[in-house]
């Protein structure tokens, strides 16, 4: 599909679509590879002000269709890690997450990093996987006291 895409650095304005972002993207979109309680875990206690420290300590990117937040990627300039890449279910595969990451790889590549990583959820291997990330073995994520089910990935940007 050929949606206009646009890109925006976050701000403190948006931390609730953000959380709106994740929480559904959770919800829905993880439901078929992630057991109910890893799920209920993962999204209770998602509110807002979670989001002012990402904006205030990470490059947040949203992506937005007509002036709305579609998605979002949180990285981290420093160690490399993308620390949160969610869709909203409405515009899942329809290449806003590709978007997403492409812009986050040219951020990677400006740095002086060698490589980049992230903890993927179950459903997000095969996309990070086919943007030419190496999965490692699956592992445990403590999220909100209790544990998520997670793939380390890695890809080299030099």
């Amino acid at each position: 599909m050929n949606m206009e895409i646009t890109f925006k650095t976050a701000t403190i304005d948006d931390c609730e679509a953000l959380c709106n972002i994740h929480v559904s993207s959770i919800r829905e979109l993880c439901k078929e590879h992630h057991p109910d309680g890893e799920i209920e875990v993962w999204s209770k206690g998602r509110t807002p002000e979670r989001y002012k420290n990402h904006i205030h300590n990470q490059y947040v990117l949203i992506a937005q269709h007509k002036n709305t937040a579609v998605g979002f990627g949180t990285f981290n300039k420093k160690t490399g890690e993308i620390i949160q890449l969610y869709v909203h279910p409405e515009y899942a595969g329809k290449g806003v997450g590709s978007r997403i990451l492409e812009n986050i790889l040219n951020i990677a590549g400006k740095a002086d990093l060698n490589e980049i990583h992230c903890s993927s959820s179950l459903n997000a291997e095969k996309f990070y996987l086919k943007a030419g990330f190496k999965a490692g073995e699956k592992c445990i994520n403590f999220i909100n006291g209790g544990k998520v089910t997670c793939i380390p990935m890695r890809k080299s940007i030099k």
